[in-house]
């Protein structure tokens, strides 16, 4: 028997403040969540050629509440569950925390074996608010026209060639047609969360797509204009991005019709709830 055989499938669902990182994906000279995290399970499992696979690539400065990592590696019999995240949170960054984890029957991968995911970005609409949430949402230079972003929101609904929605369509290898099942912009509390879910998305998509309904609720477009900036498939067409630090991962889907009964954690930036 070789060590393959005695291999252990792991998932892992992580949470984490993505201020001080470049991204999840592993960069050379970056620090990364990826890159933190890869490097302590390689000192913990001593297994220096250790690989992990997340489940979505948010870029420096967006965070999460639902990054999901798998691996594969020979385990200590002492590794149970609960003492295996115990000890890895004992040796993670405080902005990094496992929350659960389990072993699978079979083969797991985070990235390939999703049905899709929520990502949820927090605004506040040309107002100061409490300076220890600041850090999480973005303050509009002015209030905006929230029925105006939800009639512009309809139009990006269903299956869409979103090539004026990629930053950078270069990197994409496959098409630019993408499924997103539900848009829309929540209020409470004097805050806006705009909240979409997808099958997948292009680079930096959601906060494209979060800065052009800025734009809309500023005024410096109509809603209806939505449909020429679709069919143009020119990036240029659209507003800039939104910036980073508002964008948090919130949920990862596993069966096909999980995301119909979600309902997003709002503000996403407080306590997390127990699974």
């Amino acid at each position: 028997m070789n060590d393959h055989d005695n291999l252990t499938y792991w998932h892992l669902a992580i949470a984490y403040d993505g201020k001080n990182y470049s991204g999840w994906q592993i960069q050379p000279h970056q620090k990364t969540v990826q890159g933190e995290l890869l490097q302590r399970l390689r000192l913990l499992l001593r297994a220096p050629e250790l690989r992990i696979y997340g489940s979505s690539r948010t870029d420096a400065g967006v965070h999460s509440l639902d990054q999901q990592v798998s691996f594969a590696a020979v385990m200590p019999e002492a590794f149970t569950p609960s003492a295996f995240v115990e000890k890895l949170n004992r040796w993670l960054p405080d902005d990094i925390l496992i929350k659960a984890a389990r072993i699978c029957p079979e083969p797991f991968n985070a990235r390939y074996d999703n049905t899709g995911k929520a990502y949820t970005y927090c605004l506040a609409p040309g107002k100061k608010i409490n300076p220890l949430w600041s850090r999480f949402v973005w303050r509009t230079p002015r209030p905006l026209d929230l029925l105006a972003m939800r009639e512009a929101a309809q139009y990006l609904v269903g299956v869409i060639d979103f090539a004026s929605f990629g930053v950078n369509p270069g990197r994409e290898l496959d098409s630019t047609i993408r499924k997103i099942q539900r848009l829309e912009i929540l209020e409470q509390d004097g805050l806006y969360y705009v909240n979409i879910l997808g099958e997948s998305f292009l680079y930096k998509m959601v906060r494209s797509i979060t800065g052009y309904l800025v734009h809309i609720g500023l005024g410096h477009a109509r809603p209806e204009n939505t449909e020429a900036v679709l069919q143009g498939r020119n990036r240029s067409l659209a507003a800039d991005s939104a910036p980073a630090q508002g964008l948090f991962l919130a949920k990862v889907f596993f069966a096909p019709e999980e995301w119909r009964d979600y309902r997003p954690l709002l503000p996403p930036f407080r306590l997390l709830p127990e699974d």
